[in-house]
């Protein structure tokens, strides 16, 4: 509950730091959309709408220039970044425990997926499943892209088995390191992938190895302000991939 609090303000915070910023008319309406629904719904039914919000202003934070993309039939990134005259866009989706009503009605533009709630293997292979889905739905909607796309996945709060939210099972982060490059292999359309988990704590590393292509920072459980796992995989097979430089001011915002 203090996390949700905590993470409910911040990103209240970020949005007004966002919309003093981002000066540009499709920005400003997109923005004025957000906070609507922020004020209006709760906070599960705006998960897509926060993650938004919060990817945003981390990407603002590592030192790119954001602004806002208008949702379109031909065009599906929320987000259009520049890094001087080098651009990329991004691609928000969400993985919730339960289905997001503005999910549902279309309110939202980051797509949400939904977690099944049982069995001691939710994060080994519920998690892994779905988010190899999600990935293989976006990499078909962004294959007209002429430039670099970062997919971004948001993870907010997970209810494990029966809302016991204490009893998420750790992410096996070297797993999920190697299974993200294996698939990105076959997916020239993304640049790379950044997956943000909130209350998702991270397994011991079995060993000091570490895949050189992705890279991730764990938080204790106390830091509310920030998401206990946040981890960068980039492409290198990507038909447009990040320049040395912006997969460096990533892995540094991390």
């Amino acid at each position: 509950m203090m996390r949700k609090r905590a993470f409910k303000q911040t990103v209240r915070q970020q949005w007004a730091h966002i919309f003093s910023i981002c000066s540009d008319a499709e920005s400003q309406q997109r923005l004025a959309v957000l906070r609507e629904q922020l004020d209006r719904f709760s906070d599960k039914e705006v998960a897509s709408s926060q993650a938004e919000i919060e990817t945003a202003h981390f990407l603002m934070q590592a030192g790119f220039s954001v602004s806002f993309l208008e949702a379109t039939g031909g065009r599906t990134a929320d987000l259009q970044c520049y890094d001087g005259a080098h651009r990329f866009f991004v691609e928000i989706t969400v993985i919730q425990s339960t289905q997001s009503v503005l999910g549902k009605t279309g309110f939202t533009r980051a797509s949400s997926e939904i977690l099944s709630e049982t069995g001691d293997d939710f994060f080994e292979d519920v998690f892994v499943r779905r988010l190899l889905a999600r990935m293989s739905e976006k990499a078909k909607q962004l294959e007209r892209y002429c430039a670099p796309v970062l997919l971004a996945v948001s993870v907010p709060d997970i209810l494990f088995e029966k809302g016991r939210s204490g009893a998420v099972p750790p992410l096996d982060l070297q797993r999920i390191a190697g299974m993200l490059v294996g698939v990105l292999a076959d997916v020239p359309q993304f640049s790379g992938v950044l997956l943000t988990c909130w209350n998702a704590p991270a397994r011991e590393l079995r060993n000091p190895i570490r895949i050189r292509q992705v890279h991730w920072v764990t938080r204790p459980p106390h830091d509310t302000s920030q998401p206990r796992i946040r981890l960068l995989a980039n492409n290198a097979f990507a038909t447009y991939g990040l320049t040395a430089r912006e997969v460096v001011l990533l892995k540094r915002a991390l």
